[in-house]
């Protein structure tokens, strides 16, 4: 169980609209949380060619948020959503700003939003973001010759 003390605050929950971030967003508003949900749909069609996806996975992803906020507020809670891409510079901001207004000062944040590769073995070196997909640097004990 978390902190009753939580009641009446404010928590922004970054990829709730299925998995880890669903279940934080549920559990924070039973403690009395006003929750604000962002999520990004992702159309499995357009993501067909990462591979790697359970459909059932792929599914979830193109998911709304709105399901998991009318849960919320199905049981007596209060839940907002918006949906943002956070690749985009300005999407924090616009979420923070958005939250404030419909449920005031955000003063917990849940950072769940992720992208998940289902081949780690691909030859490409950066994913759809630009991000590295293999660590810039080795950690020591994979550097080690074994004789």
């Amino acid at each position: 169980m978390l902190d009753p003390g939580l009641s009446g605050r404010v928590a922004l929950v970054t990829g709730a609209n299925q998995g880890i971030g669903a279940a934080v967003a549920r559990a924070l508003a039973a403690q009395g949380v006003a929750v604000f949900i962002t999520f990004l749909r992702l159309d499995p069609a357009e993501h067909a060619s990462e591979g790697g996806y359970p459909d059932a996975y792929a599914e979830l992803r193109a998911r709304s948020g709105e399901d998991v906020a009318q849960q919320i507020r199905a049981a007596g809670g209060t839940a907002e959503c918006m949906e943002a891409d956070l690749a985009d510079p300005a999407a924090p901001g616009r979420l923070f700003d958005r939250a404030e207004v419909t449920a005031g000062p955000v003063e917990i944040l849940v950072n769940n939003a992720s992208s998940w590769l289902g081949n780690t073995f691909r030859p490409g070196s950066v994913d759809r973001f630009g991000r590295a997909l293999r660590p810039a640097i080795q950690p020591a004990h994979a550097r080690r010759k074994w004789s």
